[in-house]
């Protein structure tokens, strides 16, 4: 006898449902899916007890006639797709007929629905997955899907259900993300009877984020419009300094689909970079059109998953669409580019890993305080009150530096705001407004206190000088021309004979950014000299490094390693509790004025915050 048996379609339709239902948030991401495929102008969800009890979703799409209500309860029975050349073409959200036969399974669901074509309605009962009546019923056009008692006949399956309040937390999300990519439909999500989510429809995106995220989070965004052939990326992302401990404000769509994909995270990951501290995640909204053939949503029944047919290109023009709204390539006055206005593929500003003489240079200049360009400026050396000269424009170094830098917009001004999210706000200031801080003293050697036209502003000396030292050697690395400065006393360094095999391999491209390091025979070698602004404590010991970081990042890659720069920046920048004179002071906001990105540290961390005036009204009791 056979032990191989074909499952009862009952079992088969609670397996697919384990896939396809998780919790209530995906009974009603289902439906509100199968709405806006529908044509939906208007969606409205209802939710008891964290959709324990009940779940109903009503929209005004186009409706089923009493034939397609029954085949719409099948397995595999869709309208979205016919022949098998159509899963490559996937411009729907649902197309594999399996969520309504999946929800039915596992509760008591019912379906009234009317097309505007006929004057009477069907609703159909469902229990467990067995039709119970099939009626005729008066009904406005449009379709109302209530689901009760979800995974009543899955006891185990319901227990591992959460508490209300978490139940709710994803439901709201979910709605959020559709409401967000969908701002020409209306929504409305009540819980127990009480509004939660109620936006208009016809909205612009930027109305629409505003009132489902908040007007502080948004007062801290960024446009982002960015196009080639192939595809478009538009959007909203965070300012340097707006950041969270999660990725849970990081939302992506896929041709209008909300999906979690690695590609665009470690996309996101490259173009901020030093502007982010290791372990915040700075929020995005971003919208990615492509081709469907080069993108397969069909790898999950939930359909969050997604692959990229190039998943290397993908990530880079994600990366290079979001850097150049971070470089302030994009100001709201200025034309956007959109379908009418596409960029030709070789317009396309390089990605943070692409070579220096492909970058973009129109950074803006650096005006001085007077207007004028900076010529040279003083940098401050630690132990004397006299500065040393770095000769340069600020044109040059905005040139050399343009593969890292991300200056704000040319029209922006300082924003001394105060942010009820957030605290007291992270610097925005131009460069001209830098310029014109007033010192006012120090703390523990520590923060320098200084007063700008809005307010008090608070650096701390040691990330400021870090991003100082670090762009300098930044434009050192990227230029590659081998300028060193010698040591006086050559350093030999004896090394294992993997590491020496790794420094061989590798050793022109070190040379190339600055070093003098020569083989002196078996696996021993003699260090010359170092880059400019290099520190010369322990330099033996930071070779090591380099050489153990090298295994898995080489010089080669073209890509320099700007951790590793950032570390060395570190290491020779001015030390907290570290007194500065006031030469030394003047010369670090004087260096601060020509850097790219002189808002934070090389690991992400804000150089500056500023506290309004307003908020120190308020702070002592003379505003309300």
């Amino acid at each position: 006898m056979s032990t191989i048996r074909i499952l009862p379609e009952e079992v088969s339709n609670r397996i697919a449902a384990g896939e396809v239902v998780e919790r209530p948030a995906s009974v009603i991401k289902e439906l509100v899916e199968n709405s806006l495929d529908a044509g939906a102008s208007q969606i409205s969800i209802q939710v008891t007890r964290g959709g324990r009890t009940l779940i109903q979703v009503t929209d005004d799409g186009i409706g089923m006639d009493s034939e397609d209500a029954l085949l719409c309860l099948e397995a595999h029975a869709t309208s979205k797709i016919k022949t098998a050349s159509d899963i490559e073409m996937i411009d729907c959200f649902g197309f594999r007929g399996e969520a309504l036969p999946s929800i039915a399974s596992v509760s008591h669901m019912s379906i009234r629905t009317k097309p505007e074509d006929c004057g009477i309605g069907t609703e159909i009962l469902i229990d467990g997955g067995v039709i119970r009546s099939i009626s005729e019923v008066g009904s406005p056009t449009g379709t109302t899907i209530t689901v009760k008692s979800i995974f009543y006949n899955l006891p185990a399956r319901r227990k591992f259900l959460r508490n209300v309040n978490t139940e709710e937390f994803h439901i709201q999300e979910t709605v959020l993300l559709q409401a967000l990519s969908n701002p020409a439909v209306g929504f409305q999500l009540s819980f127990d009877n009480r509004a939660v989510i109620l936006v208009q429809k016809n909205h612009d995106l930027s109305t629409r984020a505003t009132m489902l995220l908040g007007k502080d989070t948004m007062s801290e965004m960024l446009p982002v419009e960015y196009c080639d052939d192939e595809m478009k990326i538009s959007g909203l992302v965070a300012r340097p300094g707006l950041s969270r401990t999660s990725r849970k404000e990081q939302r992506i769509f896929v041709n209008g689909r909300a999906i979690d994909s690695n590609t665009i995270y470690y996309a996101l990951r490259d173009a901020y970079h030093t502007l982010v501290m290791k372990g915040r995640y700075p929020p995005v909204l971003l919208f990615l059109e492509v081709n469907p053939k080069f993108v397969d949503v069909n790898v999950h029944p939930a359909k969050r998953e997604v692959r990229f047919r190039n998943d290397r290109l993908v990530g880079q023009f994600v990366a290079a669409g979001v850097q150049r709204a971070l470089r302030g390539l994009i100001v709201e006055s200025a034309p956007l580019p959109g379908p009418e206005r596409r960029l030709p593929s070789s317009s396309i500003p390089a990605p943070v890993f692409l070579p220096p003489e492909t970058l973009s240079t129109e950074s803006p200049v650096m005006p001085t305080v007077d207007g004028s360009v900076a010529a040279s400026v003083a940098a401050p050396v630690r132990g004397t009150g006299t500065p040393s000269k770095v000769e340069g424009g600020a044109t040059d170094v905005a040139r050399s530096q343009a593969k890292e830098a991300f200056p704000l917009a040319p029209d922006e001004t300082l924003d001394f705001g105060y942010s009820k999210a957030t605290g007291p706000s992270v610097s925005a200031a131009n460069p001209a407004e830098i310029s014109q801080l007033r010192v006012l003293g120090a703390i523990a050697n520590l923060f320098l206190i200084a007063e700008g036209s809005e307010g008090l502003v608070l650096i701390d000396q040691h990330a400021a000088h870090e991003r100082v030292l670090y762009e300098k050697v930044l434009k050192q690395a990227i230029s590659k021309d081998g300028t060193q400065q010698g040591l006086l006393i050559p350093i030999t360094v004896d090394l294992s004979n993997a590491d020496t095999k790794i420094l061989n391999e590798n050793l022109e491209d070190i040379n190339k950014i600055g070093f003098g390091i020569e083989n002196f025979g078996g696996n021993t070698f003699i260090i010359n000299g170092v880059p400019p602004h290099f520190p010369q404590e322990n330099i033996g010991g930071m070779l090591r490094d380099m050489i153990d970081e090298l295994r898995d990042s080489p010089l080669m890659s073209k890509r320099v390693d700007e951790a590793r720069i950032a570390r060395t920046a570190c290491k020779a920048a001015v030390k907290a509790h570290d007194p500065l004179s006031d030469a030394e002071i003047r010369s670090l906001l004087d260096e601060m004025l020509v850097a790219e990105m002189p808002y934070t540290c090389p690991h992400g961390r804000p150089t500056m915050i500023n506290i309004s005036f307003t908020e120190l009204e308020k702070r002592f009791g003379r505003r309300q």
